[in-house]
């Protein structure tokens, strides 16, 4: 194959492609589609028409307004001149003057239909949509044809993008697609929450206690209590370990203090 073929030759598609094509032709046929729009001006407003013949305006009306779930015309015409602010405007001659550009226009309307409103409540949150869309991606667009990106910019931008998952968000709440998840707190007794401790160190330890008390009490076959010790030896009858004062009492003290009597400079005992 020619490394560089000439501008005018074009080259065959893959086999590959052609497969996944064919394909995507059977899911193509299957979307719903927005038909063309023509835009006038009459009165000192914009006016649509549909640009097929008369025995297919029935046909051309309810696909359009189907989009927004109304058979209002005046709904349609709201819905209809509200997006068409949103598009760029093209200029059509003196007779006409500045109009919306037609193909954004339907492209916005698709967006609308692809939501599927079921009622003209419904098409005002999806116009909404539409809108915060066109604005994320404009203001993206402005910031990335710098240098350096405005940080303003790209803060605003980041929110609307925010805005609009919450928008899809509401939508699918108000459809019933949300799942909803309950979490309940419950408070446990000492007991209990030893219990449920125990259990746990069963399934994860492989049936081995869980903590220095439980496997004390596996070895010896007691039952996990606190075990008791005799006072220390003294010479007071009452076995009050207080008031030691041998030998024998000074080397029951903890370790941990008498490593802070090693660290002494002064000599002092």
């Amino acid at each position: 194959m020619d490394p560089n073929p000439p501008p005018n030759r074009k080259q065959k598609m893959p086999a590959i492609l052609k497969e996944i094509g064919a394909k995507a032709i059977v899911r193509h046929e299957k979307r719903d589609a927005t038909p063309e729009i023509e835009i006038g001006v009459e009165g000192g407003g914009w006016t649509f028409r549909s640009p097929y013949e008369d025995e297919d305006l029935a046909e051309w009306e309810a696909l359009l307004f189907d989009a927004f779930a109304t058979r209002s015309i005046a709904a349609f015409q709201s819905f209809a001149t509200q997006l068409a602010e949103l598009c760029s405007t093209d200029w059509h001659g003196d007779e006409k003057g500045w109009l919306p550009n037609s193909s954004e226009l339907r492209a916005a309307i698709q967006v609308v239909r692809s939501l599927r409103p079921r009622d003209e409540a419904e098409a005002c949150l999806a116009a909404q949509m539409v809108a915060v869309h066109l604005m994320q991606i404009k203001l993206s667009a402005q910031a990335l044809k710098q240098s350096y990106p405005d940080p303003r910019t790209c803060a605003i931008a980041g929110k609307l993008g925010r805005t609009y998952a919450m928008q899809l968000e509401t939508m699918a709440k108000l459809r019933g697609k949300v799942t909803r998840q309950r979490i309940t707190v419950r408070k446990y007794s000492q007991h209990e929450h030893k219990h449920i401790h125990l259990h746990q160190g069963e399934v994860e330890n492989g049936n081995q206690p869980h903590g220095p008390r439980e496997r004390e009490a596996a070895e010896t076959g007691t039952s996990g209590q606190p075990s008791t010790c005799s006072a220390l030896s003294s010479p007071d009858a009452t076995g009050n370990p207080l008031s030691v004062a041998s030998d024998q009492g000074s080397q029951a003290m903890s370790t941990t203090w008498g490593r802070k009597r090693i660290g002494r400079s002064d000599g002092r005992s």
